[in-house]
């Protein structure tokens, strides 16, 4: 086996672990409040952004209306939007922001994280917990991983919301045909 096969290898075994000890136990009720929402704004720091990005990317392929926050389109929130934040550590100082003005505004908020007592977790009105380390800290459910500042994080956030999506299309009959209908055609 070459050394980029095995390394990868590697990583696929973290993430399987991973897996294990995800805290999902407010998927169903956060998958009710997507679908219910007629706005979704979607917010994330560095690669925790890039992988929340993508996340939107589907949501606008499932039929919802989608802002990615920091967007110069992206319209202000109001009550009955949902804001959902990706944040390894809950304590990105931008995302607090974003989240107190959500709740003024009275929109719900959905977190992801690896942190449900950080200053975001307690926030929210709803949690996906991530029980891996974040680019911060070393010291989670999950012996500490090989791979550097919490890509773990975003890796299993990417399979997170794939697995929203899916379990979506499960749930309210959405067809791969009907999301292709959505897919950009200026490309």
């Amino acid at each position: 086996m070459n050394t980029l096969a095995k390394q990868m290898g590697v990583i696929l075994s973290e993430l399987e672990t991973g897996t294990t000890l995800m805290n999902v136990a407010e998927s169903e009720q956060i998958l009710i409040a997507l679908y219910n929402t007629k706005r979704i704004f979607l917010a994330g720091s560095g690669r925790s952004g890039l992988a929340i990005r993508a996340f939107a990317n589907r949501l606008l392929h499932l039929g919802k209306t989608v802002y990615v926050v920091g967007d110069i389109t992206t319209p202000s929130i109001q009550a009955g939007d949902v804001l959902f934040i990706g944040s390894g550590s809950g304590e990105t100082a931008g995302l607090i922001v974003n989240a107190k003005k959500a709740k003024q505004s009275g929109a719900t908020v959905i977190l992801n994280t690896t942190n449900s007592q950080s200053t975001l977790g307690k926030l929210a009105d709803y949690l996906l917990v991530i029980k891996v380390d974040n680019k911060e800290t070393d010291t989670n459910a999950m012996e500490s991983s090989v791979q550097p500042m919490g890509s773990a994080f975003e890796q299993l956030s990417l399979l997170l919301y794939d697995a929203i999506v899916l379990e979506w299309v499960v749930s309210f009959n959405v067809t791969h045909d009907d999301m292709k209908l959505r897919h950009a055609n200026l490309e």
